[in-house]
């Protein structure tokens, strides 16, 4: 296991102390570990990418990483407010959806998809919202309720485009498949 998987993993294990620091009162201790785990998912990526650390496990870990600490979030923010539930639900139906259907495609491709621009700026957009609604006591309820709304938007949307994505994959490999059986027939 390399180093950025290993800080991965790290942000993993931070997921549930964040829940319970922030859930015990402990704000600014919970908000260090966010912060860390913010820092940590920017640095994981940067030092894969800069030395040339890109894995098929880091793939994966990274966006599991960012998912449970995601759920975290907005499973604390549902202590202040109903609207968190959209976006625990919404979140929910994403990640099983896009989960299935990216087990589909390395069943069928062989590989692991890096993440998208898009899927990264709804990352950042759940960690600034989130961070809003759980640590900004005085939240404004229109400023809350439409950072929800957005980040709601924004997961939306993911669900889509990662789901063309994946389907296109899919079709694509399976006209390959396709193309192959046929030579492979014609040539018998």
């Amino acid at each position: 296991m390399n180093i950025p998987n290993m800080i991965s993993m790290v942000r993993i294990l931070l997921t549930p102390v964040f829940a319970v620091l922030y859930v015990r009162g402990a704000l600014w201790q919970a908000m260090g570990v966010l912060l860390l785990c913010a820092v940590s998912d920017v640095l994981d990526g940067a030092i894969a990418r800069r030395f040339n650390m890109v894995t098929d496990l880091g793939k994966a870990l990274d966006p599991a990483a960012d998912k449970l600490i995601q759920i975290a979030m907005m499973l604390c923010a549902a202590t202040r407010t109903k609207a968190a539930w959209l976006l625990i639900g919404l979140h929910i139906v994403r990640e099983l959806s896009l989960a299935a259907l990216g087990a589909r495609v390395l069943q069928c491709t062989g590989k692991v998809y890096s993440a998208r621009w898009y899927g990264k700026l709804c990352t950042a957009v759940i960690y600034i919202v989130m961070a809003g609604v759980l640590f900004w006591p005085d939240m404004p309820g229109a400023l809350m309720h439409g950072g929800i709304a957005l980040c709601a938007a924004l997961i939306g949307l993911c669900l889509l485009l990662y789901g063309a994505k994946y389907l296109r994959l899919l079709r694509q490999s399976e006209q390959n498949n396709g193309d192959a059986g046929k030579s492979s027939s014609r040539t018998v």
